[in-house]
């Protein structure tokens, strides 16, 4: 949450405290956000460069977090009203944002208009449509702005081989609008991720998934990760009732599959085996290049 400390517009939170603390606690939270300083380290350099700040809260006191908690409420009731009203019965009685810390996700069961909540948004003209960013700037917002959002802990994802279509059809979408090509102009699949560096978003999320699952092996038997994984390869009964489940472990006998003669994780014995692998990271960095090689080569173009 710090990064998130920082962003905090200092007067704005005290008009908002006006009406939640008394006159005492007012000025206390006035004097503790004044005349703050930053004290940064240069790597490799001895000297410090310190510098006044008059934005953000400081960290590493128990008062920022409730104080960031008061300031993101009062953002949400700021957006609540802009959003399109209910229309379906599982929205009237779901919650539309769920929010934890300093991340917020805003829910809905059809296409709405998060132009109100979207900050990107309000940059469009200056880093999609402006003539002044070169290309690679832009490439380089969304990485870091769009993608890092849309495949944030996608490590721990479980999709279809439908879904990572769509996921990459959409990424495809996004690169080209950064690239400004509009029909009738054509550009390949293949072009378009060589153009920008970058590949299809299945791929990234492949080596995600493999390497939080060689982080997990590597890790006490003990930790839920492990327990649950374990307790999905006993052998001994059935677990699972009607059609099969898209899990995690299923998606990864998948990518298995692709390099091993089509072998399968079946049982405990051949988690071991993995789990073996996963202890010498070197291998497992291998093991994870294997896959990931196998399963660009079954890419089709489209």
């Amino acid at each position: 949450m710090s990064a998130a400390f920082d962003t905090i517009n200092r007067e704005t939170l005290l008009k908002i405290l006006e009406d939640i603390v008394n006159e005492d606690e007012h000025r206390i939270i006035r004097f503790l956000l004044s005349n703050t300083i930053i004290d940064t380290k240069i790597f490799g350099a001895n000297e410090k460069r310190p510098f006044f700040s008059n934005v953000g809260t400081p960290q590493r006191d128990s008062l920022s977090p409730v104080l960031f908690t008061i300031y993101l409420e009062h953002a949400l009731k700021e957006v609540r009203p802009v959003l399109p009203k209910s229309s379906t019965p599982l929205e009237k009685v779901l919650p539309r944002e769920i929010a934890y810390a300093d991340a917020v996700d805003f829910v809905a069961f059809q296409d709405i208009d998060l132009e109100e909540v979207a900050a990107l948004v309000k940059l469009k003209n200056v880093w999609l449509k402006g003539d002044k960013i070169t290309k690679n700037t832009k490439l380089k917002l969304y990485k870091a702005l769009v993608k890092s959002v849309l495949t944030y802990n996608c490590g721990t994802w479980a999709p279809t081989q439908s879904q990572e279509e769509r996921l990459n059809a959409f990424h495809r979408k996004q690169l080209k609008k950064v690239l400004n090509i509009k029909y009738p102009v054509k550009i390949t699949n293949s072009s378009l991720y060589n153009k920008c560096n970058e590949r299809p978003l299945s791929i990234f999320i492949l080596e995600s998934r493999w390497r939080l699952f060689g982080h997990i092996l590597r890790r006490d038997s003990q930790i839920p990760a492990n327990q649950a994984m374990s307790g999905y390869f006993v052998t001994e009964g059935s677990k699972f009732k009607g059609r099969p489940l898209t899990t995690l472990p299923v998606v990864l006998n998948r990518d298995l599959s692709r390099i091993i003669n089509n072998s399968q994780l079946k049982s405990s014995h051949d988690l071991e085996h993995l789990r073996s692998i996963a202890q010498q990271r070197g291998e497992w960095t291998k093991l994870t290049a294997r896959i990931r090689e196998a399963a660009e080569a079954s890419q089709s173009e489209h």
